[in-house]
């Protein structure tokens, strides 16, 4: 019984010294954007990254490929500055092309945009962050409906 009140202990403990962490993480400040259409996906190295659910835009391109274009937002963590990318993602090439970007500090002012000139899709690499981005856009729960309202609309 004492072993079992023991390990009972220890259990509990480890949760409680975890759980101010990861509350702090849920919490995290992220100054100007509006978290209402924002969504954390994940942490990568020194960045936060999320995306805004509200920037789905999905049509069809004179191939009748499927296209989805979207904002991401790169948060950095250690730095003074965040940065959106306005991405487009080709379903059927399973590729990506980075169509334009914006850098802010962290109180709004802009640091730096540039709009590429053409879009360059390039192939998503297995296990990449844009292979993350490719499942968010393109989900298999949800991908015969985008066909099928994108074949309605066209």
């Amino acid at each position: 019984m004492k072993k079992l009140l023991s390990v009972i202990c220890a259990i509990l403990i480890t949760i409680f010294a975890i759980m101010p962490n990861a509350y702090a993480e849920a919490q995290k400040d992220y100054g100007n954007l509006d978290m209402s259409r924002w969504v954390f996906v994940a942490p990568f190295n020194d960045r936060d990254i999320l995306i805004d659910k509200t920037s789905f835009d999905y049509k069809l391109d004179y191939r009748d490929n499927i296209l989805c274009n979207l904002w991401v937002c790169y948060f950095f963590n250690n730095e003074d500055k965040y940065t959106f990318h306005n991405i487009t993602i080709d379903y059927d090439n399973k590729a990506l092309s980075l169509d334009s970007y914006i850098t802010y500090n962290k109180k709004g002012k802009v640091l730096d945009s540039y709009n590429l000139p053409y879009q360059d899709f390039e192939k998503v690499i297995p296990g990449s962050v844009g292979e993350l981005y490719y499942y968010i856009a393109f989900h298999p729960d949800y991908i015969d409906e985008i066909k099928k309202h994108l074949k309605e609309n066209s």
